[in-house]
């Protein structure tokens, strides 16, 4: 004999709930299970039952009030246009059994879903993000806020491609009853930080709760956005919680045209400043955030908004033979003659000489380290030689500059971090200097001079992600960097206004002009507007292919302008 289900969690296909039956199981969510239902006088029909996930009446303390998120979401839908029609409100199980009511079946897929599949263009996923922020216009032009809005709570209806938004059941109007203690129920990754800070001040434990308002959905809004664009979470569900929370409050998410280049920077900064920190940075309404998507369809007819958001992989044949080409071993590096021994020295700690060949050794190795204790206050830092497989060709020397020259000779180098390594002295870190006098990669010279035909300087923005004016400086680090070509009347046409420029900065120490502290700035990639890709060689400052640092610098905070010139290179000086 076949139990009747007794708990929404038990119903299968076949069964009934009153005069519905049950079809197929399409998830949970808003305290209630979904499922695709028929009545049983028209068949071939579908609707969308939601059924609550404990019985009406009283419920503890500690227990969410499932019937009553049901009962608020139905009657938000019935109050409000929100897309789907009820066509049933009833208990499941006797008066007192379970709540449930049944809308409209929508046959689609979620957001998050749809842009998996479809991979739209910049322009198709701004209209269907403009869609879904005006459906979310009308509610809150109602005063009603959503509270929940995320990839699995928009359907992408098949029919005609236009959103709907689902699961309404923690929506708030204000005035309304409170049916949760603290914060809305939602992933934690979606938390704004006001939020945060509701909950760090303790109000939840005298039943305070926290009212996200305007500001709270245009927050969710950003994060929709930003997933889209870039194909990750602004900030990582799977951090341990105190770490999100720490993430959330303190760190600024990378925008999205960094992380991929084919996104438009206006919908790329419109992500970002729905996600801002404070509610008043954010858009002020729903209707200043529709006039910022309006302004930005205006750009959607240029051709960098009709490509795939899809991120180029690795294997993509174009960025494959710019990197193999980038890291050929056929590069015309002069080697001077001081690195012959260094060489020629391998072998022999590879065998372990004779008892007397070690004593010599030994001997030669203390005189040595003598003479380098003896003159390390003057060197004051010694800078460790290159990346493997580079050199370093000392600058000429002048009399006022030798110590300086000193410090950055490559034998001295050499030496000091040999006889560090062989009586262990606790020898200074520092970053890496790149090689110089190399001859560009091939394919760069090509692109640069045969195709793209540069004969003039450029001007860009040093780093995208640096904030502040362009005319002001701006703190720097050692690290990869972002510029963005500056349309100016002298500059070459060639590389337009908004080309995204990848290379990195090295900001020393040991890195010197005109014996004045300096910076390394170079740009190996150029990815201009209309999506091509090109490999370059491009340097800050004039041919020597460096900056000279502002005052007020320090270790690890170098300071430069935001924007500089730019200039195209055969050899990287």
């Amino acid at each position: 004999m076949t139990m009747s289900p007794l708990h929404p969690d038990h119903l299968t296909a076949g069964n009934q709930v009153g005069p519905w039956r049950i079809l197929e199981f399409l998830g949970g969510g808003g305290g209630g299970r979904l499922f695709k239902v028929e009545r049983a006088e028209h068949p071939g029909r579908p609707f969308t039952m939601k059924v609550a996930l404990r019985p009406a009446g009283q419920h503890a303390s500690e227990e969410e009030n499932a019937d009553g998120r049901v009962s608020r979401e139905a009657a938000i839908h019935m109050a409000y246009d929100t897309g789907l029609k009820v066509h049933a409100l009833d208990h499941w199980l006797g008066p007192s059994g379970y709540l449930y009511f049944v809308t409209d079946y929508v046959e689609g897929e979620t957001f998050t879903e749809w842009c998996w599949r479809m991979k739209p263009t910049a322009a198709r996923l701004l209209e269907v993000f403009t869609e879904v922020v005006r459906l979310v216009d009308k509610l809150h032009r109602r005063h009603l806020w959503h509270r929940d809005l995320k990839g699995a709570n928009i359907l992408i209806r098949k029919e005609d491609g236009h959103p709907v938004l689902i699961d309404f059941g923690v929506a708030r109007q204000p005035g309304m009853v409170t049916l949760t203690v603290g914060v809305p129920p939602t992933s934690p990754h979606l938390l704004p930080p006001e939020c945060l800070a509701f909950l760090a001040e303790g109000a939840w434990e005298g039943g305070g709760s926290f009212e996200p308002g305007t500001a709270g959905d245009l927050y969710a809004l950003g994060t929709l956005l930003y997933e889209a664009l870039s194909d990750v979470y602004a900030f990582d569900p799977k951090l341990p919680y105190d770490q999100l929370v720490l993430a959330i409050a303190t760190k600024n998410p990378t925008a999205p045209h960094v992380i991929n280049p084919r996104v438009p920077r206006t919908l790329s900064d419109i992500s970002l400043r729905l996600i801002a920190k404070r509610p008043e940075d954010r858009f002020a309404n729903t209707e200043a955030l529709l006039q910022a998507l309006w302004d930005a369809a205006k750009e959607k007819r240029k051709p960098e908004w009709q490509v795939s958001l899809e991120q180029p992989l690795p294997e993509e044949p174009a960025p494959q033979e710019v990197q193999g080409e980038a890291g050929s071993t056929e590069v015309d590096v002069p080697v001077p003659e001081e690195s012959e021994p260094a060489a020629a020295a391998q072998p022999i700690a590879a065998a372990p000489p004779p008892r007397t060949r070690g004593r010599v050794v030994t001997w030669g190795l203390c005189g040595a380290l003598a003479v380098l204790l003896a003159l390390w206050p003057a060197l004051s830092m010694l800078v460790p030689s290159p990346e493997k497989g580079s050199l370093s060709v000392p600058t000429s020397l002048t009399p006022p500059s030798s110590i300086a020259a000193l410090r950055r000779s490559t034998p001295v180098r050499q030496a000091a971090a040999l006889l560090c390594a062989t009586v262990g002295l606790a020898c200074p870190s520092v970053p890496t200097l790149p090689a110089t006098n190399v001859r560009c990669p091939e394919a760069a010279t090509q692109a640069m001079f045969q195709q793209l035909r540069l004969t003039k300087p450029l001007r860009a923005i040093v780093d995208i992600n640096q904030p502040g004016d362009p005319s002001e400086d701006g703190t720097y680090q050692d690290g990869p960097i972002v510029g963005r070509i500056v349309g100016k009347s002298w500059t070459d046409p060639a590389l337009p206004a908004g080309t995204l420029l990848y290379g990195r900065l090295w900001t020393g120490p040991g890195i010197y002009e005109w014996d004045e502290e300096a910076v390394i700035a170079r740009y190996t990639e150029a990815r201009l507007p209309d999506g091509r890709v090109y490999p370059v060689c491009l340097v800050l400052g004039g041919e020597s292919g460096r900056v000279l640092k502002q005052p007020g610098s320090k270790p690890g905070a170098t300071v430069l302008p935001n924007e500089f010139t730019v200039y195209s290179v055969w050899r990287w000086p």
